[in-house]
This record gives C-alpha cells, structure tokens and sequence, in this order.
C-alpha cells in the first residue's frame, strides 16, 4: 500500500515532469521522449508514418502536434521515475483496460488530447500505484 509520502513523492514527480515538458524547446523534448519510447513510437504518437520526420523534430523542424508529444514527455517521464525504458514503452503500446482497451500511444494520435488527457493521467496513475504495491498487496 502507498502509504502518504509515496503518494507524495509521486506527486512532486507529476510535477516535476509536467514543468520539465513544458519548458524544453521542442526538439530537445522529442529527443527526451525518443530516449524514453523509442523513434517508432514518437512516429506513432505524432500520426506520421516514418521516423525521419521525427529526426528532423530533433534538429530543425517543428513537430504539428507539439503539445501531445510534451504531454507525452509528461507520462513517460513520470512512469520512469519507477520504471525503464522497456515497461514505459510497453505501457504506451499495451492494451489498457482503464482506456476501453484502448492503448495510450493510439489514443494519443487519434483522439483530440482533451479528450484523452485526463483518462490517461488517471491510468498512469493507476498503474504506478499498482506496480508501487508488492505482489502481496493487490486485491
């Protein structure tokens, strides 16, 4: 079980994550993201079909959909704070049962992000307090 401190170092990392985002030029947050989840997956979650668009993000070009990939920074970059890279690119790839089943990369690239922001706030959130409880400790 979390216990209040974990629950509020969790935070401070939501936080942190979110203001770390939000504050990198653009391409220094793809690169970031990319480190996390890999180019195929960036690609994905922007909507483009091939990972040279997302190099030139890194270097000299403007990514259309900036905002969902800092948002997509944001929940990687909090999911590593318990997690590496493979399981942070798993849980954008995996089917979700908090998201219709839905995966989070796909609903990144499909949906308006308002419309899935808080939905995947609350299962990442979900998942980190799962995998946070020892095995012992899930119902």
């Amino acid at each position: 079980m979390i216990d209040e401190q974990g629950a509020f170092r969790s935070a401070q990392f939501e936080y942190q994550a979110h203001s770390h985002a939000i504050g990198l030029p653009i391409g220094r947050a793809v690169r970031e993201l990319v480190g996390l989840v890999g180019l195929s997956t960036v690609a994905h979650i922007a909507g483009v079909a091939e990972t040279r668009a997302v190099q030139q993000w890194m270097t000299d070009r403007r990514p259309q959909r900036s905002h969902v990939l800092r948002f997509a920074l944001q929940l990687a970059s909090t999911i590593a704070q318990a997690h590496d890279a493979e399981v942070i690119r798993a849980w954008f790839h995996s089917s979700n049962p908090r998201l219709g089943d839905s995966s989070p990369a796909t609903l990144l690239r499909d949906r308006p992000l308002g419309d899935v922001q808080g939905p995947l706030v609350t299962a990442m959130r979900s998942f980190l307090d799962e995998s946070a409880r020892g095995p012992n400790d899930r119902a």
